[in-house]
């Protein structure tokens, strides 16, 4: 069985809302490298881990214990979003990019919320700012933690309802013992 965390299972399910929303003019990517990629949409999200710092999170206590596997911790994972708008239509127009910017936020924060309820919190966002000469449309900062719990490797149990036939030597001898599976 895979794993799944919990920060690529939101970008997916994030990804994917968006798609059934028919946003699919918004181009959404995941990863280090990802920001540093030429932006081939006018709109765009990109997903990465850590905070500016390059932080992972805290470790917290775990939230529900005593399953198989057993929650050992909750990471509380750090990620950062930056969303980006450009309205090629008013490229000098600061309202619009303003607004397709916001717009986006807002939608991408609509996702995040029906994904994710409770397990989320916005630690800050910012307007990325910079040289405006040579920066089209508007960007949005967010770094944000989401709660990931830690397991430990899954404890091998036999289902209730199994039973057995053992063969059991001594010397010589053979004794079948068969036990039957609970009803």
């Amino acid at each position: 069985m895979a794993i799944v965390f919990a920060l690529p299972r939101l970008f997916e399910a994030v990804t994917a809302r968006f798609a059934v929303e028919g946003r699919s003019d918004v181009m959404q990517s995941f990863g280090w490298l990802a920001s540093a990629e030429q932006m081939r949409s006018t709109r765009r999200i990109v997903w990465t881990p850590g905070d500016d710092g390059g932080n992972l999170g805290a470790v917290a206590a775990p939230r529900f214990t005593g399953g198989n596997p057993r929650q050992l911790a909750t990471l509380v994972e750090l990620f950062t979003v930056e969303i980006s708008s450009y309205d090629s239509a008013a490229p000098v127009n600061e309202l619009a990019q303003y607004q397709g910017a916001r717009e986006l936020y807002d939608a991408w924060l609509s996702a995040v919320e029906y994904e994710a309820h409770g397990t989320y919190l916005i630690i800050s966002s910012k307007w990325v700012g910079g040289d405006r000469a040579r920066r089209a449309g508007a960007a949005i900062r967010v770094v944000l933690s989401v709660r990931a719990p830690i397991y430990s490797a899954p404890r091998l149990v036999a289902p209730v309802d199994t039973g057995a036939a053992i063969d059991a030597h001594a010397l010589d001898l053979t004794e079948s013992i068969d036990v039957p599976s609970p009803a």
